[in-house]
């Protein structure tokens, strides 16, 4: 998980933008607000809600995620690039995700010491 948050640190420090060509002009479209939970792979530890509100400008997006149930605060401001239909939010915080997108649902992983599955639907 390391080299993905220095791979995402450095990419973010050249521009932001993951891929070329072909695979940029198919990036999905993250735009609006998302609702969705999350669990801990050791569910014992705990799950919450997430709500997540973004505005895309090419293979990037911006915006608020308020996040419940975490140990520690969670919730502001988060930055997505995306690749094709791959999503990677980059969080001030430290957290990182990686997410799968399929039309109006993400699913994926928000890594950290204790990793959680996510899955996100978007509002309408």
């Amino acid at each position: 998980m390391r080299v993905r948050t220095l791979l995402l640190a450095g990419l973010l420090a050249f521009g932001g933008t993951i891929g070329a060509g072909a695979a940029s002009a198919q990036t999905g479209n993250v735009s609006g607000k998302w609702q969705g939970t999350w669990v801990y792979q050791n569910t014992s530890l705990g799950s919450g809600q997430i709500v997540m509100t973004l505005t895309q400008s090419g293979t990037k997006a911006t915006g608020n995620m308020v996040v419940t149930g975490t140990p520690t605060p969670r919730s502001g401001s988060v930055t997505v690039i995306l690749s094709g239909n791959e999503v990677y939010l980059v969080y001030p915080t430290g957290m990182t995700g990686y997410l799968t997108l399929a039309g109006d649902e993400m699913k994926g992983q928000l890594d950290g010491q204790n990793p959680a599955n996510v899955i996100l639907k978007r509002q309408k």
